[in-house]
């Protein structure tokens, strides 16, 4: 039987990846006193959200990668402020013209462009090729990495 499954990592300073059981995520996109990561205060995080193809339980192919920064307040927080304003962008940066653009109109609406390059360059990251390996192979679990 086939399905699908979501793993989340959190990438160090140092690029050691660490592996988030998604109850705990999910905990900690609540953005309360109840979950947090005092070891990440004041930080910018790199995070890879991984969706893999399950078959009998087992992880066997990466469907999708993305890759994105959270960051922490000075408690290990995560700052809602910032989520909301990143996801605004990310949003922003997807929205095709042919919403935006009005008939006839000779202006050219530059924000989804400007949104782009700040997503690109702000909110989301790439990883370097080994990076990218480790993060793809600790997903199906095919490369070791510690729990947070």
């Amino acid at each position: 039987m086939s399905s699908v499954s979501v793993r989340f990592f959190i990438i160090s300073d140092d690029s050691e990846i660490l592996k988030v059981p998604i109850n705990r995520f999910e905990r900690l996109l609540k953005c309360s006193d109840e979950e947090k990561i005092e070891r990440f205060a004041e930080k910018r995080m790199r995070v890879a959200e991984i969706i893999v193809r399950l078959e009998n339980r087992k992880p066997i192919e990466v469907i999708r990668a993305i890759y994105y920064y959270l960051h922490f307040n000075g408690k290990g927080i995560i700052d809602k402020n910032k989520l909301r304003n990143d996801g605004n962008i990310v949003f922003t940066a997807g929205i095709s013209p042919i919403f935006t653009q009005k008939e006839n109109d000779n202006i050219i609406d530059a924000q989804q462009e400007f949104a782009k390059r700040k997503r690109d360059h702000a909110v989301w990251w790439k990883p370097d090729m080994l990076l990218e390996r480790n993060i793809l192979d600790a997903s199906i679990d095919e490369f070791k990495c510690k729990r947070l």
